[in-house]
């Protein structure tokens, strides 16, 4: 990745979160903690934030209550190869008829180029992949009560009763923080919270992850590894973590990424276990 871009995502991660911590930048953006600690440096001495002990701070810290997940525009330029790549593979294993629920988040942002040839009905909380799918006027599409969360792009709801309720699909398809032998992690109660409602709606739960999900950690799981079906990630993932999966007798599908933003060929699917 580029300096410019890197410069660009930490600060919109910044301004969004209004402090960020260096280890978090080197997940985010897969690059050594000498390298982020430079960028911030840089980026401090040009007035764009401020440097703190561990991290980085914005110069005008928000106050207001939000979600503790990364933005959306800030995510969605990370990875974005891998993402596509594992989304053609989550496409692949839906039929046409079948009725889904999909979990807001960039990775299954991605699907929308690769439902055309079907026909669905999808009950999803990502506002944007719901807008998105309903121009082909080929989907019913049911989206959930709640508030709209517009730099995560999902709509969240509180309260027990929603349209989640009366919805059942036969692929819950979700990305996720973190995905490791505790089971599948995110980091916001609200956000945690509306997944579990989501699982309650779907059989099968398959999980889009680039392989620097399968490094992260929090303190909140979402689901065990018991309660997943298929894992779909990217063949940089390390051989010890997709044995964790595998030894679990979870379905591991691992991708090459897209680089090219072309369709790839057959030879990218590398491995289903």
């Amino acid at each position: 990745m580029l300096e410019r871009e890197r410069h660009r995502i930490i600060l919109n991660l910044v301004e969004d979160r209004s402090v960020v911590s260096v280890t978090e930048l080197v997940e985010l953006l897969v690059a050594s903690e000498a390298t982020i600690r430079r960028d911030i440096a840089a980026m401090a001495d040009r007035g764009e934030l401020r440097r703190v002990r561990g991290g980085a701070e914005a110069l005008r810290p928000r106050h207001q209550a939000h979600l503790g997940a990364v933005h959306f525009a800030t995510e969605e330029r990370v990875c974005f190869a891998e993402k596509r790549a594992i989304a053609r593979a989550a496409a692949a294993l839906l039929e046409d008829g079948d009725s889904i629920v999909i979990n807001g988040g960039t990775t299954t942002y991605r699907l929308v180029e690769f439902l055309d040839d079907l026909k669905l009905d999808i009950l999803t909380n990502s506002f944007s992949l719901a807008s998105e799918l309903m121009q082909g006027n080929r989907h019913r599409i049911t989206i959930p009560g709640g508030t709209i969360y517009p730099q995560q792009n999902i709509v969240l709801s509180p309260f027990d009763h929603d349209t989640t309720k009366h919805f059942a699909g036969r692929l819950l398809l979700t990305g996720c923080y973190g995905l490791n032998s505790f089971g599948m992690m995110e980091t916001d109660p609200l956000i945690v919270q509306a997944q579990i409602k989501l699982l309650e709606c779907a059989e099968k739960l398959v999980i889009l992850a680039d392989s620097r999900k399968l490094r992260q950690r929090s303190s909140m799981v979402v689901a065990p590894l018991t309660r997943i079906t298929t894992v779909i990630t990217d063949s940089g993932a390390a051989p010890e973590d997709l044995e964790v999966l595998r030894a679990a007798g979870i379905e591991t599908i691992v991708v090459e990424p897209d680089e090219t933003g072309v369709e790839p060929a057959v030879k990218g699917l590398l491995h289903v276990a």
